[in-house]
């Protein structure tokens, strides 16, 4: 088995190496306003508000109100992507959000919807159509929402990272293997593959051939156990040593960003008897370069305490990782040496 360096190493490594600033990896450039589907519903939609708050102040009858409101209802209901409009971000500001508004009954969102169209059409219509309408605002709202989308990115990174590293295995060592195997589908492919990864986080099938490795391998996966059967984000296996990833990609600090760094810390507490078994925290983002500054300096606080305990767990697990974008590339690069005196097939 090629031996790893010890994990003091790979974490030193990585408070050398600041994270950017700017990651093209988590560069989100989906464009919406060219559908043209969802610009007209989304237009659709601003005339029946605007028409139902004209109605609404003229005293119309119920009936015409009610068969205006029905339409309005339905548009929000059927229309993928219609919260990036002003009128659903205004919800906000009645704490009100799109993703719970839509496990309401059906009774239950009429309630709410007309209580929103009323404050609504006080607060904000005149000033709206005062302003004028463009849909420069749906994509800018998309754009606002981009950081709630990161989290699949981040395993993104992992993956090419990882593919990138084969690439240059495989042009020293042509036909070795092809990247589009990477990716296993079962527990056999999985543990006869030279090299491969599942996540388990993010769909069913890769839940279930995790569950069947960790019974295989009479692992005890504390961290699972401990965290409402949380599931780590990758596995990446490269000849012998199994990885299993937790990522999280953390810019500031905060009440949700620090619970997100202690349980990364608590990732890397728990150890498996065998030694080919690696627990590693990877954490990327500018949050990480609060590492570097505080590294040597006798300062207590939050992220010295951070550094404290990721240290203690390294100690205390010498088979676990704690690194960033630059550690985690030394990391699977050195146990990929091993595939470079293979050849012919990865099977």
């Amino acid at each position: 088995m090629i031996g790893l360096r010890d994990n003091f190493y790979y974490w030193n490594e990585s408070l050398k190496y600041k994270e950017s600033i700017f990651d093209d990896s988590y560069f989100i450039n989906q464009i919406i306003v060219n559908d043209e589907e969802l610009i007209n519903r989304v237009e659709k939609l601003r005339e029946l508000i605007v028409t139902y708050c004209v109605l609404k102040e003229q005293g119309d009858t119920e009936a015409a109100l009610q068969k205006i409101f029905n339409n309005i209802l339905n548009l929000i209901e059927s229309t993928k992507q219609i919260q990036y409009t002003e009128f659903v971000a205004f919800w906000k500001t009645l704490d009100i959000s799109y993703s719970t508004f839509k496990n309401y009954s059906k009774e239950e969102k009429k309630d709410i919807l007309k209580s929103i169209l009323e404050l609504y059409c006080k607060n904000r219509r005149k000033i709206y159509d005062g302003l004028g309408y463009t849909n420069t605002t749906v994509q800018a709202l998309y754009d606002a929402g981009a950081s709630r989308k990161k989290g699949r990115l981040g395993i993104k990174k992992i993956e090419t990272l990882l593919e990138n590293i084969l690439k240059n295995i495989l042009n020293s060592n042509p036909g070795y293997l092809n990247t589009e195997y990477l990716k296993v589908e079962n527990l056999k492919d999985f543990e006869g593959k030279k090299i491969c990864y599942l996540l388990p986080d993010s769909n069913k099938s890769d839940k279930e051939i995790f569950d069947d490795f960790i019974k295989r391998k009479h692992l005890d996966y504390r961290f699972g156990i401990d965290h409402q059967n949380k599931y780590p984000d990758i596995v990446i296996k490269i000849c012998e040593h199994y990885f299993i990833i937790e990522a999280k990609h953390i810019k500031e600090s905060g009440g949700a960003q620090d619970k997100q760094i202690n349980e990364i810390i608590k990732f890397i507490e728990h150890s498996e008897k065998a030694d080919n078994i690696h627990y590693v925290s990877f954490l990327d983002g500018i949050y990480f370069n609060k590492f570097f500054s505080l590294k040597d300096k006798d300062n207590k606080n939050k992220v010295l305490s951070q550094i404290q305990h990721i240290e203690n767990k390294l100690k205390d697990n010498k088979n676990n990782f704690f690194v960033n974008t630059y550690g985690l590339k030394l990391l699977i690069e050195d146990a990929a040496r091993c595939l470079k005196n293979l050849g012919g097939n990865h099977d």
